[in-house]
């Protein structure tokens, strides 16, 4: 047998099962192993207390209940019991667990939102109020009170007064009331402000749907808005605004990270827009941003469209009355900025509301003044597209003839409406009824007078003579808009609660005569049409500066007469011929005195490549026709577009005010003309 076939059996023999005798053999075996081992190995699966504690294993004896080591130390041998395992905890108890966890986070993050709140309202009290000024200082102790706790506290007595079927408990009062400390009478001192000065100029609040009891609780943002914008005229409160217009701002950031739509909130943003509160400098202002997001609300909340059929009357006139002063808005900053605006030019709303401020027994007697401005900026924007597709393309387009044309157009419209206005004033003879529709008047001039300096800027290349009839046209429109604001809305006592356009309005116009003082356009007008202008833009700067028209050296109205000082100063070689003293009973604010008579930024000039003049520069003007002044091809040096007048003035900073000067000084130095006659007509 070979070797492999002898491994092979072995193999098998190893595997073979073991006889019966054999296998009984080994049960003995394993039994009396087994009854070794139990004399030696533990009693119960884990160790006794003691052995536990030395971190070994109890030995057992045959018979024993106690482990040799306890029994060679006389110890008691005592097991160890096994731990009481806890229960698993259910859904429901995870649930209440989690649930509890939350309210403790949300419990956290509430309180650090009041840390925060509290800190930024410290450091808003802190800018409004400085600690340099002892009667700012004096002022905030007065009107900022925190009253927590307290029964008397402005947030119980406002929750208490405005919401008495309600539980005070539930209730949180915006935080203009509680910060500066405004009670029920306070609040409807507010309300009655803004509804008798602000409103009627820009007319976007319905006075029955508006209410404070209403706007408290269903819109804070437009409640602080309203508060924040009359504060500014109110005598009892002159200290309440600048943190009350703060409080504003906060609550339109607030709002926009809510992400709430709402026509309220629409409305709010183009308050804040149109009654900007005072920068350092104009071009730190915003409202150009309020306006695109009210005028984007409006779009999503689809004010655009007729109102459903479903909406209720005063509603239906709230949404459309929105829009309305959405469009003018958007058609007036596109006017003043030379940009197109954001709503389209055929929009339906604005083309089919001709009657819409007739269309409801609930109408506000302002509505008419809305409509008839809508109308007057579908005309002027269809000229700006004109005008505007004929720079884009190669079309040459006479811009003097249809400057005139569009110029009589406006006209045309102004007239259609004065016959309106005067239907609606048997039904409304309100007095603002008669300053609106001067202000429509105003404007309509205002416009015409944009239109035409644009074709007064073509004609000028080519040759513009004194007979030239968009200069006699212009130069009329200019001297309608400060006529106005002079001789009808001053008088009135109005003129400080005029939205900020107003005042440059008249202020354009008011710079567009006296650069006819260069001495480059100096041919152009007659020495009595000279002195004329020297008196009309004088008695201008006497009402913008004058205490009856700007509440402080920081109002608009204020910051225009300065401009306009400054630009007279530089042009005008005779000033200080006349000693016409101002009417009486005016009086300025003492801030202009001949040491800040700086150099005004010089519109309408355009600078210059490296202070050379480009090829097309006005030439002498002997070598041309006497009376005539030419402008040859090429760029001009000179722009007189609204546009690049507003740019200009963004330029100025509006933190150089001086309250120590005497008025006299200013007096002296910028006489004014008597003989203000007040009108009234339309």
């Amino acid at each position: 047998m070979s070797r492999s076939a002898s491994k092979s059996i072995q193999r098998v023999n190893t595997f073979r099962f073991q006889p019966t005798e054999d296998s009984d053999s080994g049960d003995e075996v394993s039994r009396a192993q087994s009854n070794r081992k139990s004399s030696y190995t533990t009693k119960s699966s884990g160790a006794c207390v003691h052995c536990k504690s030395l971190k070994v294993r109890c030995e057992f004896g045959s018979g024993e209940n106690a482990c040799r080591r306890c029994q060679a130390g006389n110890i008691l041998c005592q097991s160890r019991s096994r731990k009481k395992r806890k229960a698993a905890p259910t859904h429901e108890d995870l649930q209440e667990r989690a649930h509890s966890q939350d309210c403790q986070i949300q419990s956290l993050l509430l309180q650090l939102d009041q840390m925060r709140m509290e800190k930024k309202i410290q450091a808003l009290i802190a800018h409004a109020y400085p600690k340099s000024s002892s009667k700012g200082s004096d002022d905030a102790s007065k009107y900022i009170q925190l009253k927590r706790g307290v029964e008397n506290s402005p947030e119980l007595v406002v929750a208490s007064y405005f919401s008495p079927d309600r539980s005070i408990s539930v209730l949180s009062p915006p935080d203009i009331v509680r910060y500066c400390c405004l009670y029920p009478r306070d609040i409807t001192e507010l309300f009655t402000i803004f509804f008798e000065k602000i409103n009627p100029f820009f007319s976007i609040l319905d006075p029955e749907l508006h209410t404070p009891q209403n706007l408290i609780w269903t819109c804070p943002f437009l409640f602080t808005v309203i508060c924040a914008t009359a504060s500014r005229y109110c005598t009892s409160k002159a200290a309440l605004y600048p943190l009350a217009k703060d409080f504003a701002r906060e609550a339109a950031g607030q709002a926009l990270v809510d992400g709430a739509k709402k026509i309220d909130i629409c409305q709010a943003y183009l308050l804040l827009g149109v009654y900007p509160s005072p920068k350092k400098k104009w071009a730190e202002d915003r409202s150009w941003l309020l306006m695109g997001v009210a005028i984007r609300m409006a779009l999503e909340l689809e004010l655009n469209l007729p109102p459903p059929s479903d909406c209720d009357e005063r509603e239906a006139l709230n949404r459309t009355r929105t829009w309305l002063n959405c469009y003018c808005v958007d058609g007036s900053h596109a006017i003043q900025f030379g940009k197109m605006p954001m709503l389209r030019l055929d929009d339906y709303m604005a083309r089919t509301s001709q009657n819409w401020y007739r269309s409801s027994s609930m109408n506000t007697p302002y509505d008419v003044h809305l409509v008839a401005y809508v109308q007057i900026l579908i005309i002027m924007a269809k000229w700006r597209a004109s005008v505007q597709q004929e720079n884009n393309s190669e079309k040459n387009l006479d811009v003097v003839q249809f400057a005139v044309e569009t110029e009589r157009q406006l006209s045309k419209e102004w007239s259609l409406w004065f016959a309106r206005y005067e239907e609606e004033y048997v039904r409304n003879p309100f007095i603002l009824c008669y300053y609106r529709a001067n202000t429509t008047e105003m404007i309509t001039a205002y416009l015409r007078l944009v239109v035409l300096a644009t074709g007064f800027q073509d004609a000028f290349k080519s040759g513009i003579s004194r007979d030239s009839g968009v200069l006699r046209r212009s130069i009329d429109a200019a001297r309608t808009v400060i006529q106005i604001m002079v001789d009808r809305l001053y008088p009135t006592g109005y003129l400080k609660y005029a939205m900020e356009a107003n005042f440059l309005y008249v202020s354009f116009s008011a710079a567009y005569l006296l650069n006819l003082l260069r001495p480059k356009l100096l041919p152009l007008i007659d020495e009595n049409l000279q002195e004329e202008i020297i008196l009309t833009v004088k008695s201008l700067i006497h009402v913008l500066g004058s205490e009856d028209v700007a509440l402080d050296g920081r109002h608009t109205p204020a910051l225009y007469s300065k401009f306009l000082v400054n630009l007279l100063s530089k042009y005008n070689a005779r000033s200080n011929r006349r000693s016409e003293t101002p009417p009486d009973g005016i009086r300025f604010h003492p801030q202009f005195n001949d040491e800040r008579h700086t150099s005004p930024p010089g519109w309408p000039d355009i600078q210059q490549v490296g202070g050379l003049p480009q090829t097309g520069a006005a030439h002498a003007l002997s070598e041309y026709e006497p009376g005539i002044v030419y402008q040859q091809a090429g760029d001009a040096d000179m722009d007189f577009s609204l546009g690049h007048f507003v740019r200009i003035v963004s330029e100025l900073p509006v933190n150089q005010y001086n309250s120590n000067v005497d008025p006299n000084v200013w007096n002296e130095q910028w006489p004014g003309v008597s003989g203000w006659s007040p009108q009234f007509n339309c």
